[in-house]
């Protein structure tokens, strides 16, 4: 039904207080204000622009533009907070600009740029707000500031990344060039 998710999996909200959540079953984005009242939804299932296949990340940037990654096609779709389709960059692959089941995503405070957890390119990339590609965080593997299937990620008002790097149980922190500082 209207009001109820199946596979929730990102949450962000908007200027007016009201979140918006991803629902990857459902392939929609489901609205509530703070009191957990239903206020709306929208997406379809699909792979045509403005269309969703498994919606897993969302972020709102300073114009209250909703970014949403766009798991099973491989992209992220940028609309307005009402849903209406505005853009989209990436496409499957394992070159740069490129993705292989994105998961999380941040905007840098400072820039408004796009932070990407790259979940099966095991690595995290970052977008100028066109989709540009702007830098590559991260490598594959389990050592020092390598990832295994980045989950989530944030950026802070210093503009450091923190990636929740799933595969190998921690977190990671690099700097804005994109080096690692430490795990915990």
């Amino acid at each position: 039904g209207d009001r109820q998710l199946k596979l929730p999996t990102g949450m962000a909200f908007d200027s007016d207080e009201r979140f918006h959540i991803t629902d990857e079953a459902n392939h929609r984005i489901s609205v509530f204000d703070t009191e957990g009242a239903f206020l709306g939804k929208w997406g379809v299932h699909g792979s045509g622009d403005g269309q969703l296949n498994g919606p897993s990340g969302i972020a709102f940037d300073a114009e209250d533009n909703v970014y949403v990654v766009d798991q099973n096609n491989h992209r992220v779709q940028k609309f307005t907070a009402e849903g209406n389709f505005i853009s989209t960059f990436g496409e499957q692959g394992y070159g740069n600009g490129q993705f292989d089941m994105p998961w999380g995503i941040a905007l840098d405070p400072d820039d408004g740029s796009i932070v990407i957890g790259d979940w099966r390119n095991d690595r995290v990339q970052r977008f100028s707000p066109d989709g540009e590609l702007l830098q590559i965080v991260g490598r594959p593997g389990s050592g020092v500031g390598e990832l295994n299937r980045p989950s989530a990620v944030a950026v802070d008002k210093n503009g450091d990344i923190y990636v929740v790097d799933r595969g190998n149980n921690r977190v990671l922190l690099f700097n804005p060039r994109g080096m690692f500082i430490e795990s915990f």
